[in-house]
């Protein structure tokens, strides 16, 4: 491509998960499996990708290492790996994803690959993406699949496609928007958090895994409708929902926070166009009240929200550094201590509620997002939990990482989240 490539220096963030996932051998990767709905050849997605690489610049991404990391974007889609494999019966997701989980992408190649099942007459029945996360989130694969379904009910030729212009780092944009981080650019909690792994292993032998639960989507409606009722965001309410059960997993902890995943693209000042990709994801670190083994959802929920509106009124920091006068021997050395193997993780659960694909993407026809989850093999998380509804589906993924917890503890996790889901739910 032209030496005109668009480029940049990474971010804080981004060069810490760009260090972390190198490290942990994929951890802090994106894996994302979506059902296609339509008929739909391989020739004729093929051309759909190709304007979507053409379209955005991170997918034309690769590091360049130096004194800083930089995005530059110059790969040619013919270089992005793409396989393709035959499938009969059911995708079995969970599988799948740890088989993804074991293939670290070489960043400075490329910050994705692409991998199409398709069904006996050669029709694509799933798609499996893994990217980068620190080149960009979940939420960014919910706009390159509704660009994707614009594409396949247009006559865009990718010929003819212009790139979007390269977004600056998020920390970048937040800070000039006001808001603070954190001094270090590595998580500290400040009051003893602490959740002991089942079982020590080193980075190599760890196993990303996630399990899925849908429900339909008018539940969660409801569960807003009650929220709303009592003035309590829903993202406030999951996040004491996981908090709560986390309690169900058999092991003496010290369970102190929970850290929140939000979409910062409208905290920036001016707001990032919803049709850009990127890593627009930024963490807060809320405390948990001291009472939480006996207090109830509602009440979890609302000192909860309070310390969310504290960091969005610019009253608290994020939970990451959001300086650029940072140095890459520090970085590294982070994300060392971070992904080692350790007795306990370093930060608590992490949540994210991605929000409604119908208002993030559209309402798409050939594409439905099923399995979307961070690889855990970093360590830092003891587990995760994604929440996100499609005109179809309300999904609940959760992702955790074997052996250092084990799937008969992720089971009594999920088990609980959703029956204390239930019952408020049946409570409207």
């Amino acid at each position: 491509m032209s030496s005109e490539a668009p480029s940049r220096e990474l971010g804080p963030q981004e060069a810490l998960f760009i260090e972390m996932t190198r490290l942990s051998y994929g951890g802090l990767q994106f894996v994302s499996f979506i059902k296609v709905c339509k008929p739909l050849s391989v020739d004729i997605l093929r051309k759909g990708l190709e304007y979507l690489h053409r379209r955005h610049p991170l997918l034309r991404a690769r590091i360049q290492r130096g004194e800083k990391l930089h995005w530059v974007c110059d790969v040619d889609f013919n270089d992005i790996p793409l396989k393709t494999c035959q499938v009969s019966g059911a995708l079995n997701l969970e599988d799948e994803f740890k088989n993804h989980g074991t293939n670290c992408l070489d960043s400075e190649k490329y910050v994705y690959s692409l991998k199409l099942y398709l069904d006996k007459e050669g029709f694509v029945k799933w798609i499996s993406v893994i990217n980068n996360h620190a080149a960009f989130d979940g939420r960014s694969v919910m706009t390159i699949f509704s660009d994707l379904d614009k594409f396949l009910r247009s006559s865009i030729d990718p010929e003819e496609t212009k790139s979007l212009p390269l977004q600056e780092s998020i920390a970048s944009q937040l800070k000039s928007a006001g808001y603070f981080g954190e001094k270090e650019i590595e998580h500290k909690n400040m009051r003893g958090f602490c959740w002991p792994v089942e079982k020590q292993a080193a980075p190599k032998e760890r196993r990303a895994c996630a399990v899925s639960y849908l429900m339909p989507p008018e539940k969660i409606h409801k569960l807003a409708r009650w929220g709303k009722d009592k003035g309590i965001k829903i993202t406030a309410i999951y996040c004491a929902i996981a908090s709560i059960a986390a309690r169900a997993i058999p092991v003496d902890k010290n369970l102190t926070e929970v850290i929140l995943a939000m979409d910062a693209r409208g905290l920036c000042s001016p707001s990032i166009p919803i049709g850009h990709i990127g890593a627009f994801s930024e963490t807060t670190s809320l405390d948990l009240p001291k009472n939480i083994e006996s207090a109830d959802v509602i009440d979890v929920a609302r000192k909860l929200q309070e310390q969310i509106f504290s960091v969005l009124l610019k009253q608290s920091p994020m939970t990451k550094n959001l300086s650029s006068d940072y140095k890459m021997d520090d970085i590294t050395r982070m994300a060392s201590v971070i992904t080692n193997q350790q007795k306990s993780f370093p930060a608590g659960i992490i949540v994210s509620n991605v929000g409604s694909m119908r208002l993030l993407a559209d309402e798409m026809q050939y594409f439905e997002i099923q399995k979307p989850m961070i690889t855990l093999t970093n360590g830092i998380n003891p587990l995760m939990a994604v929440t996100y509804t499609t005109y179809r589906n309300a999904v609940f993924v959760f992702g955790y990482c074997e052996p250092l917890i084990s799937r008969h503890s992720i089971d009594l996790f999920v088990d609980e989240y959703m029956r204390i889901l239930n019952n408020l739910i049946s409570s409207k």
